[in-house]
């Protein structure tokens, strides 16, 4: 399926992991999108508050922070910030903490492996989505 993203679409991507980091920001830069990489939640938040995003794809362990209280800590901000789409990649896949990230405000979780092809689909869906 061909995308058109809009011009200069500007995606967080928080992930620990340098070499998964590394896989997903090469497909989300060849898919025509703006990706800041973050190593661990607190970073995150920083570049969160910085600046609007119009995506965010977080793990949920990682240093520093974790992405239950990285998704606490976006939605208490005010919009566009704590408004942005919000998709949790996580090697963790059972129930209790696929409905922890949507109790603490996600809007989408794909477990580890994750399937580029499938991630890109469903962001697609995430950054086309009617505004929280």
């Amino acid at each position: 399926m061909a995308r058109h993203w809009p011009a200069d679409t500007k995606v967080l991507l928080a992930e620990d992991d340098f070499l998964i980091a590394k896989m997903l920001e090469t497909r989300l830069v060849m898919d025509g999108l703006t990706v800041v990489t973050a190593r661990h939640g607190l970073e995150a938040l920083e570049i969160v508050r910085a600046r609007p995003l119009d995506l965010v794809i977080t793990d949920l362990m990682m240093p520093a922070m974790s992405g239950y209280r990285l998704i606490r800590e976006i939605r208490a901000l005010p919009p566009p910030q704590g408004t942005v789409p919000l998709m949790v990649i996580s090697a963790n896949q059972n129930e209790e903490d696929i409905v922890a990230c949507f109790e603490a405000g996600a809007d989408d979780f794909m477990a580890k492996p994750i399937s580029v092809t499938l991630m890109m689909e469903r962001i697609w869906r995430l950054h086309r989505r009617v505004p929280r």
